[in-house]
């Protein structure tokens, strides 16, 4: 399989590849030009198609959308989240068949509203479009990841988080969320497992995926917590006084070993990337670690689905070209961690 190049080109000059994602006959594409204009496309047979300006044959509610607002993320055939030009909020551009499963997700984001500031859905547009309302602050990612940032500040954060997380673990799970299990976590790990060996990764990559994949399916728990399950970085904002938490599509019940074990596979990969201090990876660490230990989460069951998270990272990130050698070093390191 052929992967995605760190840069293309069309009639419309120079397009970095930011983000990738394999597909069934290629990968798609998310593309950026040097004034910050994102696209989307995609590679197949060795050939690069770009979309045009607001068109996407899946995504037909981006056309009336697109003068809106400034595309912040764009995957082909999937999503597209436009940031509203007054301020006001966010605007995801969804398939019409995927409405209902957001606005359910949305809807059950009571469990998360104890402890964090969330986005609305301020309205619906059936045709494929969720208005949301926006939520203040810089993410913990870009603080981080900022070295103008007091690392006061940035420890303030995360323990702000901590805060929240703390009473989300603690609230009642709402009674229509969706179930996610070990053995579905477990499927989605198989299914990068076999991305990564299309990627080129050594047959004894593999080999880890699958004992983490079994790790995962020993003594496995109830689902019996609200989740995320996309928790990490870019997914929670300080605003100097009270976390927020976006992206609440995916809004489950599952271990609350699954989302703390994911944002300390982030820490760790940011601090890979240089993006994290190792004074800073270690104080968000020990924001996470401690509220495992009141929340009583079991370290056995944070150990199985960190190793899983750090893989699936690991293999997300072999397509994007900027990180692809680095990432490949990562899993390397990971398969020899899970093999001890």
């Amino acid at each position: 399989m052929m992967l995605p190049p760190r840069e293309v080109r069309d009639e419309h000059g120079r397009w970095r590849v930011r983000r990738a994602w394999p597909s069934s006959n290629g990968c798609d594409l998310e593309v950026v030009n040097p004034d910050g204009r994102l696209r989307a496309g995609r590679l197949r047979d060795d050939r690069v198609e770009l979309l045009a300006d607001g068109r996407d044959k899946h995504l037909p509610a981006l056309a009336r959308a697109w003068s809106t607002g400034t595309t912040v993320s764009w995957r082909r055939g999937r999503r597209v989240v436009l940031r509203a030009h007054d301020g006001s909020g966010y605007v995801k551009v969804v398939r019409s068949d995927s409405l209902a499963a957001i606005t359910r997700a949305h809807d059950r984001a009571e469990s998360f509203r104890g402890g964090f500031v969330t986005p609305y859905v301020t309205l619906l547009d059936a045709a494929g479009c969720v208005h949301l309302s926006r939520v203040d602050g810089r993410t913990l990612h870009d603080l981080g990841a900022d070295p103008g940032t007091p690392d006061a500040v940035v420890q303030a954060a995360w323990d702000g988080w901590a805060r929240g997380w703390e009473r989300v673990l603690a609230a009642p799970v709402a009674a229509d969320a969706a179930p996610h299990s070990a053995v579905d976590e477990a499927e989605i790990l198989l299914r990068w497992r076999d991305h990564a060996l299309r990627a080129g990764v050594e047959p004894a990559v593999a080999v880890a995926f699958d004992r983490a994949a079994g790790a995962l399916l020993t003594d496995s728990g109830a689902a019996t917590a609200p989740a995320h399950r996309d928790l990490h970085d870019k997914q929670v904002l300080w605003d100097g006084h009270r976390a927020g938490l976006i992206d609440l599509d995916t809004a489950a019940r599952a271990e609350p070993a699954l989302d703390l074990a994911n944002l300390r596979a982030h820490v760790a990969w940011r601090r890979g990337q240089g993006r994290l201090s190792p004074t800073r990876a270690v104080g968000a660490l020990a924001a996470i670690d401690r509220v495992a230990a009141r929340s009583h989460v079991d370290p056995a069951r944070i150990a199985a689905f960190e190793a899983s998270s750090r893989l699936r990272l690991g293999a997300v990130y072999l397509y994007r070209p900027a990180w692809r050698a680095r990432a490949a070093q990562w899993l390397i390191r990971c398969a020899a961690e899970t093999g001890r």
